[in-house]
């Protein structure tokens, strides 16, 4: 595979995977709303941050250790069930009208206290992250197809590495982003019941999806015995 391959082919692989619904998306809209479009460009940045991580244990040759049984049931269960407190967290805060002041917020982008921004960069930076890493479908994409694209890149050393994870890179960003701002941009014209029902179901959907994952790995725990 040739270089500009590499490139190409990542870029266009993470868009479908970028585009698929799953918790990343859903946390994306939640956080659009609350905190404008820029969520979409941190979030992005904490979910690049947990795939460095993730290549760099590729490169020093863990991705084997990685793949083991019991590395699945784990990641299922505790991963569902941290995605499982967050779809009920968006759920509670959608009941309980904490989210309502988000359609008048100025958030990360507005004109608001430095305070508020800085902890809303860092607690959408930190959602990024953990979503990822919460997300079992992202960890078996990356122990399957991309660790055979990472062991393609290395033959070109460290600018096949760079230029895979470039693509893979600004295909998430371009698209998060992308969600973002079409999100923030057509909030003004929702109003607080639509905007509720549009939480309720990122919320929801987060909750399926935990209890999908944590069904998954309960499963492979059980074929450890």
């Amino acid at each position: 595979m040739e270089l500009t391959l590499i490139f190409l082919t990542s870029f266009l692989i993470a868009m479908s995977g970028a585009m698929m619904p799953g918790p990343m998306l859903a946390v994306t809209v939640k956080e659009s709303l609350q905190e404008g479009w820029p969520a979409g460009v941190f979030i992005s940045i904490g979910h690049g941050l947990t795939e460095v991580l993730l290549i760099g244990l590729f490169v020093l040759g863990l991705g084997r250790v990685l793949q083991a049984q019991w590395i699945s049931a784990v990641v299922g269960v505790a991963g569902g069930l941290v995605l499982l407190l967050m779809g009920f967290n968006i759920i509670t805060g959608v009941v309980k009208g904490k989210q309502d002041l988000a359609l008048t917020g100025e958030g990360v982008s507005g004109t608001g206290g430095g305070c508020h921004q800085q902890s809303a960069f860092w607690r959408i930076l930190g959602a990024g992250i953990v979503v990822s890493m919460a997300n079992p479908t992202w960890i078996i994409w990356w122990l399957t197809i991309g660790m055979l694209y990472v062991t393609q890149a290395l033959k070109f050393g460290w600018v096949g590495i760079g230029l895979f994870y470039s693509g893979h890179f600004l295909a998430d960003f371009a698209w998060y982003v992308l969600v973002a701002v079409l999100i923030a941009t057509g909030k003004k014209f929702l109003s607080v019941p639509v905007y509720r029902w549009i939480m309720a179901v990122c919320g929801l959907l987060v909750v399926v999806l935990a209890l999908l994952f944590t069904f998954q790995g309960f499963q492979a725990a059980v074929q450890l015995f």
